[in-house]
């Protein structure tokens, strides 16, 4: 199992435009493809947040092979999305990362 991370810098002022957008365009976006399951938002706990705020979205995903096959068709997309609605006001960044069992 792995984890889709996406981890976005928020403007100030933007943050309840973005959090519409997330719950009603970006999170049903990313679930649509039928790969991408249990999406959670959750805060980076920063102490300075005079250049905005940081939040982390997670999915989960089967393996690496689904996550390529998706980031094959719909990456591009994935991208373009936020840009085109936010400009430099919301900047991000991906990582994958793998569940390890204890």
């Amino acid at each position: 199992m792995l984890i889709f991370n996406t981890t976005y810098q928020i403007s100030p002022g933007y943050f309840e435009e973005w959090v519409k957008w997330i719950k009603t365009e970006h999170i049903p976006f990313m679930l649509q493809s039928g790969k991408f399951t249990t999406p959670q938002l959750v805060k980076v706990m920063l102490h300075d947040e005079t250049e905005g705020s940081s939040y982390s979205l997670q999915f989960k995903i089967k393996n690496m092979e689904e996550l390529l096959y998706w980031q094959n068709e719909h990456g591009q997309a994935f991208e373009s999305n936020c840009r085109e609605k936010f400009g430099t006001e919301v900047l991000f960044f991906s990582t994958v990362l793998e569940v390890v069992d204890l």
